[in-house]
């Protein structure tokens, strides 16, 4: 198990709970993402430019994915623990559990670097805990601004789009572009590490 940098606290991610889309008196209080299907990590950033990657059970898999680290000097140098999935893409360019799974067998250094070029993993950001101090008490809308005003500049890291109050629109849409559904989260929700909640339902259009 990897150490959490000094300075960082070791938490694990918020898990969503199974559901349907909210009905028409309760959609606009929550916002709607897509449903990507990935390895859930948590991207700790410890001040110096550099990053690790750490699964929900504690692993440092930052060697594993050299292309998610950006070169030096294009991460800002900040304190934060930020919450997402490393996802990798199909001939179609939609997140693929088979592709992703094959991905994460691989450790050696030589398949990795293979791999980085057949099977490059992209990494979607999508929540903030910790910026120089804890935030898992702000509202979902607070963090979410956090993380819109980080520069996560890297061809493989993206901070995903997000539609508040359009929660049929949204599951349309990511079902017509070949996703699985969407995640819709209550916006004034806190984060909770570690645990499954109602504030966050995980919406699938089929069975």
């Amino acid at each position: 198990m990897g150490d959490v940098p000094e300075g960082l606290p070791s938490w694990s991610p918020m898990y969503a709970s199974v559901g349907s889309l909210p009905g028409p008196a309760k959609e606009a209080e929550y916002t709607y993402e897509t449903l990507w299907n990935g390895a859930r990590v948590l991207v700790h950033l410890p001040g110096d430019g550099t990053m690790r990657l750490i699964t929900a059970a504690g692993l440092d898999v930052t060697a594993d994915y050299p292309e998610l680290t950006p070169p030096a000097g294009l991460l800002p140098q900040i304190q934060a623990v930020l919450d997402g999935e490393i996802i990798t893409l199909d001939h179609a360019g939609r997140p693929s559990v088979q592709r992703l799974q094959q991905r994460m067998s691989l450790h050696h250094p030589r398949a990795v670097a293979y791999a980085m070029i057949e099977q490059p993993a992209h990494l979607m950001i999508f929540d903030v805990l910790f910026l120089w101090q804890p935030v898992l008490h702000l509202p979902y809308t607070a963090r979410r601004a956090l993380l819109d005003d980080l520069p996560l500049k890297h061809d493989h890291i993206a901070v995903p789009a997000s539609w508040p109050a359009m929660g049929a629109e949204a599951l349309a849409q990511a079902l017509q572009e070949g996703y699985d559904g969407i995640i819709a989260k209550r916006l004034g929700s806190p984060y909770l590490p570690g645990r499954r909640s109602r504030d966050w339902i995980k919406i699938k259009g089929i069975d």
